[in-house]
């Protein structure tokens, strides 16, 4: 891709400014303080059923939704793979002080795949797999947006709490990564692969939220955060909360959120074409956590979600919606009865020594038979294991481990009963 001039003066900047942690002056009278940073993270594995590695796809594989055993090109795969335990990013952020205990901030971030120095792109990924699928693919809220994971400007103040304005995460998504037991690991956590499952309430575009205010404050051991999404009648809108506890020892969060006309992403049935479905979801997740020991830590969660009819249907054929730059073959309006998910997990990890961590977890998705039997019952269990060895604050070493297995009406015919992923990699933060 092609970056302007502009952008490389900001990006030129921002490192000069990182590296030296000096403010610079960019307007006579305000001192900004502005960085570069990021996580390059990539790990060598195989998975036991898969399509190929996709060079585009976030997480290059996909170890986390069953597959069809009859579905050609699968088998066992292994290769390099991007994020193992962080998806890869980079990004500028800034603040300025603007006085009476109030700053001014931006966030601006980027995901990437390391392994292919590309911008990650699921939607890429989703249309280049249309017609016959050969690399792994799923739908996701990092569709090659030169910023896809953040970019928000805001107001800070100790007293009031923070405004963000821009392309928020949902509130879901920070409680996952609060309370996913194994670091919501994007290869060894189903809630740190599917943004479905770990953030976006049952709707993976959901996980960031585009035009978005989103309020976050502390009061003592009290933490709270809002978010709105402003929409129209023909175009997705929402909402949602946290409140939260922690005093240290113990945590505990509540958070919900409910979207109008979400748009959901899939390969189309012809080539580099994606196929799209407009419904509604709303969710609501509860987590806990407790500090046995300076050492060990327990953590476990229960996630509801539910796919519902829009609110409004959108045109079925036309270029009426997009989907990141990618050709739209069609679009479905979900119509039918409402489609029901539960999440349940458990898992702690424990400092072995003060650089190396064990952390396991169990996570049981259950998706409900619906009314209308168009979406029938099945469970999907998984067992996570992670090791991780930090050399320091910034370089870590890790080996993990996920098995899943499949049972139940909606895996009963044409589905692997099973699959596995191991992967050791790096991780580097700067």
């Amino acid at each position: 891709m092609k970056i302007n001039s502009s952008l490389l003066a900001v990006i030129a900047v921002g490192t000069i400014s990182g590296v030296a942690h000096a403010d610079m002056s960019i307007i006579s009278g305000d001192s900004v303080n502005v960085q570069v940073y990021g996580i390059a993270d990539a790990a060598v594995g195989q998975v036991q059923n898969s399509l190929g590695v996709d060079p585009q796809f976030p997480a290059s594989v996909n170890p986390v939704n069953a597959i069809k055993s009859s579905q050609p090109g699968i088998g066992s795969v292994s290769g390099l793979f991007n994020g193992g335990i962080s998806p890869s990013r980079f990004g500028i952020k800034g603040d300025v002080d603007v006085g009476s205990g109030v700053k001014g901030f931006f966030v601006l971030e980027s995901g990437i795949n390391v392994t292919t120095g590309q911008l990650s792109n699921a939607g890429a990924a989703l249309a280049s797999n249309g017609g016959i699928a050969t690399t792994a693919a799923a739908n996701s809220s990092i569709d090659g947006q030169l910023f896809s994971r953040q970019a928000n400007v805001g107001l800070s103040s100790a007293d009031l709490g923070s405004l963000a304005l821009g392309r928020n995460y949902a509130p879901i998504f920070d409680t996952t990564v609060a309370y996913d037991p194994v670091q919501a690991s994007q290869l060894f956590s189903p809630l740190g692969f599917s943004g479905t499952l770990g953030g976006g309430g049952g709707l993976s575009e959901d996980t960031r939220v585009d035009n978005s205010l989103k309020y976050t404050k502390k009061f003592g051991e009290v933490n709270v955060s809002a978010l709105y999404k402003f929409g129209t009648a023909t175009q997705e809108n929402g909402f949602g909360g946290t409140v939260g506890y922690d005093n240290g020892k113990l945590g505990l969060e509540l958070s919900y959120e409910a979207f109008q006309n979400g748009i959901k992403g899939a390969s189309g049935s012809v080539p580099n074409q994606v196929a799209l479905t407009n419904a509604n979801t709303s969710a609501i997740m509860f987590a806990g956590k407790y500090k046995i020991t300076n050492d060990a830590n327990l953590k476990a969660g229960y996630e509801t979600f539910t796919l519902s009819n829009p609110t409004t249907n959108l045109p079925t054929t036309g270029a009426g919606v997009g989907y990141y730059n990618q050709i739209v073959q069609k679009l479905a309006n979900f119509n039918g009865s409402n489609q029901t998910t539960n999440v349940y997990w458990f898992g702690g990890d424990y400092n072995v020594t003060p650089k190396l961590n064990l952390a396991v977890g169990y996570f049981d998705v259950n998706q409900q038979q619906s009314a209308d039997l168009a979406q029938k019952n099945g469970d999907s269990t998984y067992l996570s294991l992670l090791v991780d060895y930090q050399f320091s604050k910034r370089l870590d070493t890790y080996a993990g481990f996920m098995a899943a297995q499949y049972s139940g009406d909606a895996f009963s015919s044409g589905y692997y009963s099973s699959n596995s992923i191991f992967a050791v990699g790096a991780r580097l933060k700067f």
